[in-house]
């Protein structure tokens, strides 16, 4: 099976970036081949789109693909792939992999006419593959195509990487009002009296001017912003953390949480998308409503007050990644949904032979 993955460059910054980089250094089955085809990128945004409408076509007759695996977001990825797919050739299987955070605000506040190509590009698209049992709930009020629930996964650290006496509470990913970090700063500020060691770490990118703006206005002294941070500081980042804290308003399945229980980092973040299927309350992590900041405040103070409980909280999450969410058998079952795929491909060539 030749199998094409289109979407983001594999080495820019954000979560799907990040799940396109582990199926480019997977070790691929005997029988598949992965071949990439860009069409977002952090540097020549503008010609890394045209290059890719331009060369998809040769591109697929070139690598003689015959899956097309379409990694998904809201908005502009959406009309990229939209178009893309419309491209496709009809002997090629196609799946749409959504990572959205916001599609059912992307398609609740479009215009009729993007709601019916919205509902027309699900419907085309031969398979769905979402992260929770929430949003396939979702997609299914939109369209009749196939939907299959695979939630994302990392790889697992050798080792556990906590360290139960760190100061640093981190905040990995984009950085703006849907990921709480404007929640995050009042936090941190009604932290900071009582709990004067701790400092909070922000990496990431999108809204940094505002949130630094308002981290000076306030005179907010234990929150630093950061930009991305390079995956191969991740470890020694880690060994500093203390709690990844993340007060999102939306998500799909966010791979900051993921990378941090798998290196056995409590997490203390909010119960939207699919985080409430990877995060069991006081077992192996700590969940609140989003906005709640008072909640939000309760947890910190509960958890860094009580060493034996983030420890305990640790081992549960590296667990957690260990027993459901690691790479290794994602990636088996993405290859039984390839199976699948091709299977139905040479039925129908099979047909068309007749």
């Amino acid at each position: 099976m030749n199998i094409m993955i289109v979407g983001p460059d594999p080495d820019a910054q954000g979560g799907i970036a990040t799940v396109i980089q582990n199926f480019k250094t997977a070790k691929v089955p005997e029988d598949s081949q992965f071949f990439f085809h860009q069409t977002w990128s952090e540097k020549g945004r503008f010609w890394t789109q045209c290059k890719a409408f331009m060369t998809f076509r040769a591109h697929i007759k070139k690598e003689k693909c015959h899956i097309l695996h379409f990694h998904v977001a809201q908005k502009g990825s959406f009309y990229r792939k939209s178009l893309l797919l419309l491209l496709t050739p009809r002997h090629c299987r196609t799946i749409f992999h959504m990572h959205a955070s916001q599609f059912d605000q992307f398609y609740e506040n479009g215009h009729p006419l993007i709601k019916c190509w919205i509902r027309f590009i699900l419907k085309r698209v031969n398979q769905l593959v979402v992260l929770s049992n929430s949003w396939a709930a979702y997609y299914q009020t939109l369209t009749h195509t196939a939907i299959a629930i695979l939630p994302n996964a990392v790889e697992l650290p050798s080792q556990n990487l906590y360290e139960p006496k760190a100061s640093c509470i981190l905040t990995l990913g984009r950085i703006g009002k849907r990921k709480g970090s404007f929640d995050l700063l009042e936090v941190a500020k009604a932290c900071e009296a009582e709990f004067p060691a701790i400092h909070f770490m922000l990496y990431g990118d999108e809204e940094n001017e505002e949130v630094a703006q308002q981290i000076k206005s306030e005179n907010i002294h234990n929150v630093s912003l950061n930009g991305w941070v390079a995956k191969e500081e991740l470890p020694s980042l880690f060994q500093q953390t203390v709690l990844h804290f993340l007060p999102s308003y939306h998500e799909g399945l966010p791979m900051a949480i993921l990378e941090t229980m798998a290196a056995g980092i409590p997490n203390i973040t909010t119960k939207v998308g699919g985080i409430p299927e990877l995060i069991e309350q006081d077992r192996n992590g700590y969940l609140v409503d989003a906005g709640d900041t008072q909640a939000m405040l309760e947890g910190l103070r509960k958890l860094l007050q009580d060493e034996d409980h983030r420890l305990q909280l640790s081992r549960s999450a590296r667990s957690t990644i260990a027993e459901d969410y690691a790479l290794q058998p994602y990636l088996a079952k993405w290859h039984e949904i390839y199976k699948k795929q091709f299977s139905l491909l040479q039925k129908n060539n099979t047909r068309g032979a007749l």
